[in-house]
């Protein structure tokens, strides 16, 4: 896609990596160049994002400047530096970002997950079947840590799936109830992990009634325990929280509030005398 400004000084790398700044990584410049290409890469990415919906047969955009702010997704940009007689040409994009989603395994088991997802993937229809996708893949892939098989993809198209396909191996789908796609092997290595750190099974947080119970009673004896007073006039604290530690006692106040007093009193009733 070409453009009627220079894109080479915008975008001077083979593929540029965008977050919600709005600025290319390595950008140098003062506040109008800085305002000046915020305002360009907004145009370069509305007008990719309305394309690759087009071809996609979307209702809707899915990429646009304004859905890139407040996010953690990134939009990595290629260029060829040649194009547009030397002014430089959009090739494609690819656009990465991190969803909470509720997904099942291939067993049936309910998981709540949040993977990193594939959510805009286009290359100018110009510039289709030169392998310029495997190259702009490959480099997020790279960029980001990630394997394929780690990756949900959000409503991929019949030649996305294809590209999967042949360069991946990626065939078998595990069916999902969102239009979100994942194949065998994505809950891979994570099971061991589901209570713990990326998965939460929803069936682990269903408590038998003698737990519910149980659980009940030592919250009832957590509340005694904590209303309670020991020999030394100091409330008796719960052992977990943030403010699990007790005040060092105070001279003064116990002065002021006749603590002692009370103290030497308790110490003589016959109540606290039997051990």
């Amino acid at each position: 896609m070409d453009f009627r400004f220079n894109i080479n000084n915008l975008l001077p790398k083979r593929i540029n990596k965008i977050t919600h700044t709005l600025i290319p990584e390595g950008f140098r410049g003062d506040r109008r160049e800085y305002n000046e290409c915020q305002r360009l890469l907004t145009r370069i990415l509305d007008d990719m994002g309305e394309a690759s919906a087009k071809a996609q047969g979307l209702n809707r955009v899915i990429t646009s400047a304004i859905k890139l702010r407040d996010t953690d997704h990134i939009i990595y940009l290629m260029v060829d530096n040649q194009g547009n007689n030397g002014l430089g040409s959009i090739l494609g994009l690819l656009k990465t970002g991190a969803k909470t989603l509720f997904m099942f395994d291939e067993n049936g088991y309910h998981y709540q997950v949040k993977p990193r997802c594939i959510l805009d993937f286009y290359i100018h229809e110009s510039q289709q079947r030169k392998g310029l996708g495997k190259g702009l893949y490959e480099f997020m892939l790279a960029e980001e840590n990630l394997r394929p098989i780690k990756l949900a993809i959000d409503r991929p198209s019949e030649k996305f799936l294809a590209f999967l396909k042949k360069h991946y191996g990626l065939t078998e789908i595990i069916p999902q109830n969102n239009k979100f796609v994942v194949f065998k092997g994505f809950f891979d290595d994570e099971i061991q992990d589901s209570q713990t750190n990326r998965y939460s099974s929803s069936f682990s947080q269903i408590q038998k009634p003698s737990e519910n119970k149980a659980l009940s009673n030592n919250n009832n004896n957590d509340v005694h325990s904590i209303k309670s007073i020991s020999v030394t006039g100091t409330p008796v604290r719960s052992a977990y929280g943030r403010y699990a530690a007790s005040r060092p006692p105070c001279s003064m106040a116990n002065i002021i509030h006749n603590t002692s007093a009370t103290i030497e009193q308790a110490a003589e009733s016959p109540r606290f005398n039997r051990m």
